[in-house]
């Protein structure tokens, strides 16, 4: 079943109110009518079953019919920072981090990336996330945070009970342990760009008590590594029925 994000100001007495491009994609890509259902979810993860009583050109209304105890989401809140990359290779990381249930992408800028200027490109970048959410049936979209440097994500650090950074080192911390013993509820692990980390940076996580970790043996893509972590984590902390 088709499934669309809104504000949860978007609810009022039990009626939804859908606008800007989902209006579109409901009228025009779907071919919607009167009656057809659909799932809404909002940022507070609730996930609610609708039926369409209105279409117009600006906005669809939705009747609620019933709340929907969907859990699809993590028990734990993991922001991958990652040192900037081309656009390309950007868009294709967070497109598999939302699908991977990622609860936010954090670009940073490091000494070795290679896009020096930065241009905004959340609208796009937005838009990717939303669909990857969609077709994940995440119960949230993933954030999106502006572009920052290293040094004012050190000044994050009290955010999270678990701060970890890549390292080409295989000597270093293993992630599964690290986790095992985990009890805390965010995570914060850091990627470096192509070329990885430059020493002052190195020493800046290390100063800030952040905890390197090994990746495995092979040296991983940039594009790569943030998926591997995602996907190490999802693992481990996924609540599967048997």
């Amino acid at each position: 079943m088709q499934r669309y994000f809104i504000n949860s100001t978007q609810v009022h007495n039990n009626i939804i109110t859908i606008i800007n491009s989902d209006v579109h994609h409901i009228k025009n890509v779907m071919r919607m009518k009167i009656d057809d259902e659909i799932i809404v979810c909002d940022e507070l993860e609730n996930v609610y079953l609708g039926k369409i009583i209105t279409i117009s050109n600006e906005e669809v209304k939705v009747e609620i019919v019933k709340n929907i105890d969907a859990k699809s989401e993590l028990p734990i809140n993991v922001t991958i920072a990652h040192g900037l990359v081309r656009r390309e290779k950007t868009e294709e990381v967070i497109r598999r981090l939302a699908e991977l249930g990622c609860y936010e992408y954090q670009p940073i800028i490091m000494n070795r990336s290679i896009v020096k200027v930065v241009n905004d490109k959340s609208e796009r970048q937005n838009k990717i996330i939303k669909e990857a959410c969609e077709q994940s049936q995440r119960n949230r979209l993933m954030i999106l945070s502006p572009v920052i440097d290293l040094k004012k994500l050190i000044a994050r650090k009290d955010e999270f009970s678990l701060c970890l950074y890549a390292d080409f080192n295989p000597n270093v911390a293993h992630l599964k342990p690290l986790l095992q013993k985990f009890t805390g509820k965010n995570i914060l692990v850091v990627i470096g760009p192509e070329g990885g980390f430059s020493i002052e940076e190195v020493t800046a996580l290390d100063k800030a008590g952040f905890i390197p970790i090994t990746l495995g043996k092979r040296v991983l893509r940039t594009e790569t590594a943030p998926l591997y972590v995602m996907s190490v984590i999802g693992y481990e902390f996924e609540k599967f029925s048997l």
